[in-house]
């Protein structure tokens, strides 16, 4: 059993984080090193407790000699804290070449994501501690960031459709330690905590617990500066939106943004003096839900984009000559997205050639496509005919494609026009076999009704729906104002 003390802090961070559902069912992410061990173990006394259950999920990344025979070790002790476990091998290739670090966790996070989906598990705990939280804020002071960067982890934030819930974000890693060291256990060492090319390695070497203290520099009240700038991100965040909501912003179900080029010129957005360019936020915002992205872009380009569209929603405002040729037309591209403005509107579009390649599916999969969409594969005749020769794949539909959806499955086609705006189309996804379109997504619920009529249109529809990485509010509630209105009066771009 889980010291006292340590169990109920562990309860209220799990209350705090809205798991709250009777008979939980939750996933820990198990390295088998003693921070992921400690909360799995509290896991396992917090969801029995409430007669639920864990399962402790294992990723070998195969990146070094012995990594298999680190996440069996790690699934046997799991199996002797009476947690299941399941071990998730990376497909070669699914790191990549470059970014190691950033490529690892890329692809552990989807291959968890993913498996949770396939169990039906909504709660992804991971073992992050306060250390964990003091570390992440040095490291963002050492990079100069600013408030969002300083606010560090987020307790609870979604990843991939599942909410990722870090309990033990406010205990320390000795504790967890001790946790495990109570229930008998050895914990697992990773090497990777050895290598000093990993910056967060080179500073748990350089500034201990001990040594940070020594310097007056306690790590509980280094984390609680998270918290601080955490709710000044979330304050930030709450304007921001009160001003795009209110200004006419609108999230579409196909996964563009919509909004009045003159929300720019909004003094409650654009005002000198405010503490953060709230326009600068709402641009990195914008590209990083339409673009499907963990993070707002990065560098200058987002603020001199977001100066543009100040200026251009200002000179309208005063009847000045906009930039642009003669209609006051133009564009630009920003983090896999298009920005085009023309008239009185400014439309956001997912950039074509920054979508995910295409992938192999099976019938039933359920997955989370170029970090914009849920897509459930159909079980057809079709799909299931396409699947065995492994040609059923899940792809952006392009320009090509949707020409040939039009010849294949003119009454789909004609559908989908009717209630997307034309440059979108091409970013949407589209089931093939061989090249040829064999399904596109119904995205609203009128298509639904019109499958539901139409045999012919069932047959050639799937369900997808838009569920951006991350929502516009950075790590809360997804906001979308999208809906059967959005998509029957679709944008002229």
């Amino acid at each position: 059993m889980a010291d006292d003390d340590i169990g109920a802090r562990f309860a209220r961070a799990m209350a705090a984080a809205g798991c709250v559902e009777p008979a939980p069912h939750l996933a820990v992410a198990l390295s088998g090193g003693p921070d992921s061990l400690g909360l799995t173990l509290l896991a396992r006394d917090w969801a029995a407790a409430r007669g639920g259950r864990v399962l402790a999920l294992v990723v070998d990344h195969g990146l070094r000699a012995g990594s298999a025979g680190d996440a069996r070790r790690a699934a046997a002790l799991a199996a002797a804290a009476g947690v299941p476990a399941r071990i998730l091998t990376l497909a070669p290739g699914a790191i990549g070449m470059t970014g190691i670090e950033a490529g690892a966790r890329a692809a552990r996070y989807a291959a968890l994501t993913d498996a949770c989906r396939a169990a039906g598990i909504l709660h992804l705990l991971t073992g992050h501690s306060l250390d964990d939280q003091a570390e992440t804020v040095l490291i963002r002071l050492g990079r100069g960031s600013g408030v969002d960067g300083l606010a560090a982890m987020p307790p609870v934030r979604p990843e991939g459709g599942i909410r990722l819930i870090r309990p033990v974000l406010g205990i320390r890693r000795a504790s967890l330690a001790a946790v495990v060291a109570a229930a008998g256990l050895t914990p697992l060492h990773d090497p990777m905590n050895d290598d000093d090319r990993v910056q967060r390695v080179r500073l748990r070497a350089a500034a201990t617990a001990a040594a940070l203290e020594g310097a007056g520099l306690d790590p509980a009240r280094v984390a609680r500066s998270a918290a601080r700038a955490a709710a000044a991100r979330a304050a930030l965040d709450a304007q921001m939106l009160r001003v795009a909501f209110r200004g006419g912003l609108r999230l579409h179900v196909w996964g563009g943004a919509e909004l009045p080029l003159a929300l720019f010129a909004d003094p409650d957005l654009s005002a000198p003096g405010l503490e953060d360019d709230l326009p600068e936020r709402l641009v990195g915002r914008l590209a990083m839900v339409v673009g499907g992205q963990d993070l707002p872009p990065r560098g200058a380009a987002a603020a001199r984009l977001a100066a543009d569209l100040v200026a251009m929603a200002r000179s309208r405002a005063g009847g000045d000559h906009l930039p642009q040729s003669g209609r006051g037309q133009g564009g630009r591209t920003l983090g896999g997205c298009r920005f085009l403005w023309g008239g009185r509107r400014l439309l956001v579009l997912r950039e074509p050639r920054a979508i995910a390649a295409p992938r192999v599916v099976t019938p039933g999969e359920a997955l989370h496509w170029d970090g914009r969409f849920m897509v459930i594969v159909p079980d057809t005749p079709a799909c299931r005919a396409a699947a065995d020769d492994g040609r059923l794949r899940l792809q952006a539909m392009g320009e090509d494609l949707a020409r040939r959806l039009g010849e294949v499955a003119p009454a789909a086609a004609a559908s989908l026009r009717a209630r997307v705006a034309p440059r979108a189309i091409a970013s949407l996804p589209v089931l093939t076999r061989l090249d040829v379109p064999l399904a596109f997504p119904h995205l609203t619920e009128s298509i639904r009704r019109e499958a539901a009529e139409d045999e012919t249109l069932a047959r050639s529809t799937f369900r997808a729906w838009f569920a951006p990485s991350r929502p516009l509010d950075g790590d809360g509630v997804f906001w979308a104002m999208a809906g059967e209105h959005s998509a029957g009066k679709r944008p002229r771009s």
